[in-house]
């Protein structure tokens, strides 16, 4: 014991063993090397870790602006597939139908639920819609109410065909853009009912 451990005299004239330092250093935990090891660098391990965080808060930004702005897109793309659909339509029912369409009520059909939360995300898609020549934006009073309505302006477009051939396939199908866009319009016509005897 005397060879192997470091000895002192205490304040009684009493014999003490204590382990040496670097025979104590192979068996200290590894969770108290570590805070140590911390303690002796922490000038360089604040600065990485800072730039590990400053980086994953930009890698997460630029992502979720691309998720963003594809989801824009689509949904701008949405939108003018929509409005040129019931422009097609209004004409082809005998103007039965309005050609435009009630801006919220798209907005309400096309947005997810958790998506109507984030208001910047159909603000972007209205820029958009305002920025295009081939969409008309204006008030119109609908059931007594004041609203943005959007109309289609061009004739023959690229896709007015592949509508058109959609459309023919089904005739008889209601399709579920027409209900929150074509607005029928009301008629003074009374149908006569002959009498039964």
């Amino acid at each position: 014991m005397d060879k192997l451990l470091e000895t002192r005299l205490n304040s009684q004239g009493m014999k003490e063993f204590k382990c040496p330092d670097l025979l104590a250093e192979h068996y200290k935990p590894y969770p108290c090397r570590f805070r140590q090891w911390i303690t002796q660098h922490i000038l360089v391990v604040l600065p990485i870790c800072a730039m590990l965080v400053g980086c994953s808060i930009l890698f997460w930004n630029v992502r979720r602006k691309l998720r963003v702005s594809r989801r824009v897109e689509e949904l701008y793309s949405k939108v003018c597939e929509i409005l040129e659909e019931n422009a097609l339509t209004s004409k082809s029912v005998n103007g039965e139908c309005e050609p435009w369409v009630v801006a919220s009520r798209l907005r309400d059909h096309l947005l997810l639920p958790r998506e109507r939360k984030d208001p910047l995300l159909w603000k972007k898609v209205e820029e958009l819609v305002q920025e295009d020549s081939r969409v008309d934006r204006y008030p119109k009073l609908v059931k007594g109410e004041s609203k943005v309505v959007w109309e289609w302006q061009v004739e023959g477009s690229l896709s007015a065909s592949k509508l058109l051939t959609k459309r023919d396939v089904s005739k008889t199908k209601v399709n579920g853009n027409i209900d929150l866009s074509c607005q029928p319009r009301p008629t003074m016509k009374a149908e006569l009912m002959e009498p039964h005897f």
